[in-house]
């Protein structure tokens, strides 16, 4: 044979060879088999590069680290879905990254306008049999968040996810086992915790702060955050199935997983918009209707007779308070009693036994508005009595300026079709309702609550949820959810200290209505006062003091000039900022009115304390009036009223706040 011929033959044979290995690769790689490039890990900084944030996926497992301003926040740690299909090895396929710098204006909130600027990558991943899944990242000089997002690859189950925080073992945390306990004082060390709801604030070694939360959860189960037996902050909740072929129905993402970043807790209560950032806008327009103000409920002031209500319209007006808010009774009992429950009833409450009008009130129509005695759950000896006419309310509170909100049992509401219910109570002319006992935790929960807020918003009802329900930052979505309790609240009879540490975990989770009561026992007026700005929700529902007013101011349960500062008390801010801080110790904040004019609020726990502070929050070129009120040297009682003081102040001055144990301090700075 010819030399040519040889050399062709040999080409021929390789060819033959090499093109189905090539072939072959192609499909595999196109198949997701195995990765289409070799990827090294993946880093994303925060806008101000304070916070790092590397993926990477090492032996088929995706993990992340995060680095915060030199030291470790978070150790290498696994993400991923327990689900049905089950996913094996994982790969990265492809990434995507994406920034933003803007701002937006909200409808209320603690600034005038919120810097929303992150940093994004995106990653698509694929195992062995080439199914899909999607993890967004977002890093903001505040924190970090991430999030599954469905790729290819239907999701019909999820039993868990692997998610972990690997955050340092010496970290102090504040957790809390149940919605409405109490968070510990001191914290505790990050190895004797075991289940919190979340927010899970803690402290590292050095000081520096941070809040472990969820947020914009739809569609999917909510979360408690547990130590796993590795070590880890992981999260839980209940398994979840979808219907797949429904696009409405079925899987689409996770809430997202974020952790809030601070050179010290105060800073963590300044960033408090961080988790509205993770959720969608609404349009502005839509809810223009929406007004914050401070609301007063009946509760522990009076029952609900015309006169009364009438009376507490007059006040409201007078001491600028928007709304009046009626809470349980005034459709009857929370639910249908039974014949038994009846009898309990009456053997509990003797004295009103044989009132002809409660029987039949024992049947509620929140349609309508009952009449006559109306008992509270049949175990408890407590009753209520109605006497109104809701729509001469409605016009009466119309006529001060001031709006009227109703309560309803969630057990109500799902009842009746709610788009009904709510297009009488718009016919009404209420302005808010609040909907109490709300189901929390099934992702049909997370779906019936945005459901309640969107049905409430096309008939201009902002809404006051109450009872276990946390926010996740959805209020930027729907601004008519002004107040959000799922906390320690003080109905709940709580010690002092903790509301020095409620602003630094349940508030960073948003607004919250904590119910204060004025002139409640062990706390100083100050201190009661100082909650309705260091804690903040753009309605304010106080449940007790009304009564207070028609006293000598001279008594020690009753309002002394400090009343003014409340009168003068609004719910829209500019700018907020936090002068002093220690969890479970104190919070002193200061926010500024549209007007220029500064309020201060100083909370502060079980040890007396002297602030000292300077003001140069202050505007330079301009001279204030400081009108502050300090506790009294004296307690009386369990009461212990103020002291105040004029002066005028510039930037460049300090001012000394004396607390007492479970005192505080307010204060008003006048543009002159």
């Amino acid at each position: 044979m010819k030399k040519g011929n040889w050399r062709d033959l040999r080409k021929v044979c390789v060819l033959s060879v090499i093109l189905p290995l090539v072939q072959l690769v192609l499909f595999f790689m196109n198949s997701g088999i195995f990765p289409t490039a070799s990827w090294a890990a993946e880093i994303v900084k925060s806008p101000n590069g304070k916070i790092e944030l590397k993926f990477d996926c090492e032996g088929g497992v995706p993990v992340y680290s995060v680095r915060y301003d030199g030291m470790t926040a978070v150790a290498k740690s696994i993400l991923g879905l327990v689900s049905e299909p089950a996913f094996g090895k994982m790969n990265l396929s492809d990434t995507k990254r994406e920034s933003a710098d803007s701002a937006w204006k909200p409808l209320w909130g603690e600034y005038a306008q919120i810097p929303e600027k992150y940093e994004a990558l995106h990653v698509l991943l694929k195992d062995e049999q080439g199914q899909e899944l999607n993890i967004q990242f977002r890093v903001y000089d505040e924190g970090f968040a991430f999030r599954y997002v469905r790729g290819a690859t239907p999701i019909q189950s999820i039993f868990s996810e692997k998610t972990e925080f690997r955050i340092p073992e010496d970290v102090v945390v504040f957790p809390i086992d149940g919605t409405e306990a109490t968070f510990p004082e001191d914290g505790v060390k990050f190895e004797d915790f075991k289940m919190t709801y979340p927010p899970l604030t803690g402290k590292f070694s050095d000081g520096k702060a941070f809040s472990i939360m969820e947020a914009c959860a739809v569609n999917y189960p909510r979360l408690r955050w547990v130590k796993s037996g590795s070590g880890a902050v992981q999260p839980v909740f209940q398994k979840t199935s979808w219907e797949t072929e429904d696009a409405e129905n079925c899987f689409s993402e996770t809430p997202w997983r974020a952790m809030m970043l601070g050179e010290n807790e105060g800073e963590l209560v300044e960033n408090e918009y961080f988790i509205f950032n993770l959720n969608p806008s609404a349009d502005p327009q839509t809810f223009q209707w929406v007004k914050p103000g401070k609301t007063i409920s009946n509760e522990m002031n009076c029952q609900i007779r015309r006169k009364d209500l009438f009376s507490m319209v007059d006040f409201a007006a007078e001491n600028g308070i928007k709304y009046v808010q009626i809470d349980w009774g005034w459709y009857g009992t929370e639910y249908v009693y039974s014949d038994e429950e009846c009898e309990e009833w009456a053997k509990n409450n003797p004295e009103h036994a044989d009132d002809p009008t409660w029987r039949a009130n024992t049947k509620p129509d929140p349609r309508k508005v009952a009449n006559g005695r109306i008992p509270y759950f049949p175990r408890f000896h407590a009753s209520t009595y109605v006497d109104m006419d809701i729509r001469e309310l409605v016009e009466y509170g119309k006529s001060k300026g001031v709006g009227i909100c109703l309560y309803i049992n969630d057990r109500m509401l799902k009842a009746y079709d709610i788009d009904e219910l709510f297009a009488i109570y718009e016919s009404w002319g209420l302005a808010g309702l609040k909907p109490g006992f709300v189901a929390y935790g099934s992702a049909k929960d997370t779906n019936d609550i945005r459901r309640l807020a969107e049905i409430a918003a096309k008939h201009h009802l902002w809404l006051c949820i109450h009872d276990a329900y946390l926010p996740d930052g959805s209020m930027r979505t729907f601004p008519n959810v002004m107040n959000v309790e799922g906390g320690g609240g003080q109905e709940g009879n709580h010690p002092a200290f903790h509301d020095t540490v409620l602003p630094f975990t349940r508030g960073l989770a948003g607004p919250f209505d904590f119910t204060p009561a004025m002139f409640f026992h062990d706390r100083s007026n100050c201190h009661q006062l100082s909650l309705l700005l260091t804690l903040y929700a753009p309605s304010h529902v106080i449940r007790s003091g009304w009564r207070i007013r028609e006293k000598d101011s001279q008594e020690p349960d009753s309002f002394g000039s400090e009343k003014e500062w409340f009168a003068a008390l609004g719910s829209e801010w500019t700018d907020t900022k936090v002068l002093e801080a220690e969890i479970g110790r104190r919070i002193v904040t200061v926010r500024e009115t549209k007007e220029g004019e500064w309020f201060l609020g100083a909370t502060n726990g079980s040890r007396p304390w002297t602030s000292k502070l300077p003001l140069s929050f202050l505007d330079s070129d301009v001279e204030y009036e400081l009108h502050l009120w300090t506790d009294s040297p004296e307690a009386k009682g369990t009461y212990r009223g103020t002291v105040k003081t004029v002066q005028m102040v510039r930037s460049t001055d300090s001012i000394e706040l004396p607390m007492a144990e479970n005192g505080g301090a307010v204060a008003r700075f006048i543009r002159k």
